[in-house]
């Protein structure tokens, strides 16, 4: 079986064995190796943080810690690298390219995927804080490449399960009446549910010889809204109970993988309190209980049918605004405030390169990431189309370029849709459909020579 090698570094994840073709001998299959690592990351209280316009205050405490966790995968042949963190978004693009080079330096490992949660009770991401002189996001990288040696350290042979659930702990918060007029259920007490919304959770766990779990890789799509603005102190949100009760129950490492969220809050809101705190704990609970049944009946993948293949596509996109537009620019400094607005504008590039990585395990698993807020509709979608069965979307993948919209709720308008935006109208659906195209390439279907 030919092994597809990696070509870029900006991607990472999975394999489990992978046969190579040796002539005469015949196919020797190779056991995939599994190593994974948890590190602290919570920053410095003090700092501002990220995820409402309206905080200004800085952090003043911590109710759990924030964590990253690593998992490397190792064929044999080919070494790949997956880093979920719990912050609004992965880390800088200069932070994730310094830590490609290294680990590619010093392990081999030729391709990183960064996935954030987006909780909305983390630090703001800025290079200098909490002061230029100690930046905080200098600690981070160095705190992420110390996971990545720990999960390298760590690595034993692993056999791979997919299993599937559903979790009713999340909306679709934009409500669209009869006439086209949209109202944001930013908070939905009475659980009303205006449209479709995909609360499916997927699990790829990884085990050993004897059974035991080395991983468990959970992919669902909610905001970490629970808590609101109001909110100062630190928390891995909803996704981390999920992850601290899913270790608890059956062991391994717990890696968080967050979907297309951009238009998708949970029912429960609390306040910044001991009892909103318990109501966190609780739908991450839920949410960790499912994961735990699905496990229960997790099918193996046959290995004789897996290899690794990754590929990495850009998409250069236009602004959906002229930010030199004098009544745009009033709108922008009006919303956000004049500091944000000019943070913004000094660093624009002429256009968005869009980067969508895709990994799959032979024609059976595929990750597709992509560089931010994408209404749920996209994932949908995805799954919908793609031609692997069990295909993953994975949103705050290595960038976060705000909210992509459909081109149906840009022409509604709202939050997201009209505004909180700046990618060109369709942006969303030119990388989905761009995925789908990859998708059918790597498995074969499409060829790029004509047939007759």
């Amino acid at each position: 079986m030919r092994i597809f090698q990696t070509i870029i570094f900006t991607m990472g994840i999975c394999s489990l064995f992978i046969s190579e073709n040796l002539g005469s001998t015949g196919n020797i299959a190779h056991a995939l190796s599994v190593g994974t690592a948890t590190i602290d990351i919570t920053p410095p209280i003090g700092m501002p943080m990220r995820g409402y316009a309206a905080r200004k205050e800085l952090s003043n405490g911590v109710w759990d810690p924030l964590l990253a966790k690593a998992i490397v995968l190792d064929d044999g042949k080919t070494s790949i690298a997956m880093i979920t963190v719990d912050l609004i978004a992965p880390p800088p693009k200069e932070i994730c390219d310094a830590i490609r080079q290294s680990v590619l330096e010093k392990h081999g490992i030729s391709s990183i995927l960064f996935i954030a949660s987006h909780t909305h009770s983390g630090p703001s991401l800025k290079s200098n804080l909490p002061t230029r002189e100690e930046p905080w996001l200098s600690t981070l990288q160095k705190k992420l490449l110390h996971a990545v040696d720990n999960a390298v350290s760590t690595k034993q042979q692993a056999t791979v399960k997919v299993g599937y659930g559903s979790m009713d702990i999340s909306y679709n918060r934009r409500e669209v009446h009869p006439n086209g007029a949209v109202t944001m259920l930013f908070q939905n007490p009475n659980r009303k549910v205006p449209t479709p919304v995909d609360q499916t959770v997927g699990v790829v766990g990884f085990t050993d010889h004897d059974g035991n779990w080395i991983a468990e890789l959970v992919h669902f799509a909610c905001h970490p809204v629970v808590f609101g603005g109001q909110n100062l102190k630190y928390t891995a949100e909803f996704p981390g109970a999920m992850r601290d009760y899913v270790e608890k129950q059956l062991g391994g490492t717990c890696l968080f993988m967050q979907g297309a969220c951009g238009n998708v809050n949970p029912f429960v809101r609390g306040e910044s309190t001991d009892e909103g705190y318990a109501l966190l704990r609780q739908e991450g609970e839920k949410l960790g209980n499912e994961v735990v049944r699905i496990t229960e009946s997790m099918q193996s993948l046959p290995s004789d049918a897996l290899e690794i293949i990754a590929r990495n596509y850009t998409t250069e996109l236009d602004y959906r605004f002229d930010l030199n537009d004098e009544k745009v620019k009033e709108f922008y400094i009006k919303l956000y405030g004049k500091e944000y607005f000019d943070e913004f504008y000094k660093d624009r590039p002429p256009t968005i390169k869009a980067q969508t990585p895709i990994v799959m395990l032979g024609k059976q698993i595929a990750w597709v990431g992509f560089p931010g807020e994408f209404f749920n509709e996209f994932q949908i979608d995805l799954r919908k189309r793609s031609p692997i069965a069990h295909t993953f979307f994975l949103g705050y993948c290595d960038e976060l370029f705000s909210y992509f919209p459909t081109i149906q709720a840009a022409s509604e308008g709202g939050y997201g849709a009209s505004y909180s935006t700046y990618v060109e109208v369709g942006a969303g659906e030119r990388l989905v459909d761009r995925a789908i195209i990859a998708l059918h390439q790597l498995a074969g279907n499409l060829k790029s020579i004509p047939e007759q």
